[in-house]
């Protein structure tokens, strides 16, 4: 794209009266978070894992002492954990490559708490069993989390924020091929699609697309049991999220599930 059509494609943003300006810049931080021209969300995890990491190897230094599993669990959830809370529904890993690099922080900061720092947690199911132990959802599950309670909030009007022009709720009748869809789903009037023959410019705004927080969280809502999306009350929808995503991250999930994350 030439410079000139560049340009004419760019939006003017305002912030009441005052037009904010362009950044030439690589990343800019807005409220906590590095954001790239793209959206692409390297520099922001990166930054994050190497944040994380240093705050538990702090944990770990000063708290030596400490050898109670709670009083550790709680050190970890409120200085390691907490790093990744804020806005992670727009930062979040979208590939397995970031997904699986901030995983390894928690799987740290698990084998801290359970003092297992010589054991291994290479296969998936065991460190999920471990995670159960301590009652801390996995990463990628607590991610799933955080999205679909803001996409919950957004459905149920908690909060000024309208779901996106190309979302709806179905009514009947979709492109899709599926018959499990319901009032409660929501369709999307866009469905991205991938192809090696178009340019690579075309084919990053498509991926970005597709892993926006809208698009990517009505799939994670059309899949929660319909009992569950019928819940206003945030706090019990909180609550039953996190025992479904229990259960679809153990093989053999507890009959009890608590509902400490």
């Amino acid at each position: 794209v030439s410079s000139s059509s560049r340009e004419s494609l760019l939006h003017t943003y305002t912030l009441g009266s005052s037009t904010l300006q362009y950044v030439d810049d690589e990343c800019e931080k807005d409220l906590g978070v590095y954001i790239t021209p793209k959206l692409c969300w390297t520099s922001q995890c990166e930054r994050i894992y190497s944040k994380a990491s240093q705050q538990l190897g702090i944990v770990k230094r000063n708290s030596h002492f400490v050898v109670n599993k709670s009083s550790r669990r709680a050190l970890y959830l409120s200085l390691v954990r907490s790093q990744f809370e804020n806005c992670s529904i727009i930062w979040r890993p979208t590939n397995s490559t970031l997904s699986n690099k901030l995983e390894r922080i928690q799987k740290r900061g698990i084998k801290w708490i359970l003092s297992e720092e010589n054991v291994s947690y290479s296969s998936d199911e065991v460190y999920a069993r471990k995670c159960k132990e301590v009652n801390i959802l996995p990463l990628f599950a607590k991610f799933d989390l955080n999205d679909l309670i803001f996409f919950h909030k957004v459905v149920y009007d908690i909060i000024p924020v309208q779901l996106p022009s190309y979302l709806s709720f179905y009514q009947g009748t979709s492109r899709l091929r599926s018959c499990h869809l319901d009032t409660l789903s929501v369709v999307s009037a866009v469905i991205p699609r991938s192809s090696q023959n178009v340019a690579n410019s075309t084919n990053q705004s498509r991926n970005a697309f597709s892993k926006s927080f809208f698009y990517r969280t009505h799939l994670l809502w059309n899949n929660l049991p319909l009992a569950i999306r019928q819940i206003a009350s945030q706090q019990n929808f909180k609550d039953e999220v996190t025992k479904h995503l229990w259960k679809t991250v153990l093989t053999n999930p507890d009959d009890s599930l608590d509902v400490l994350v």
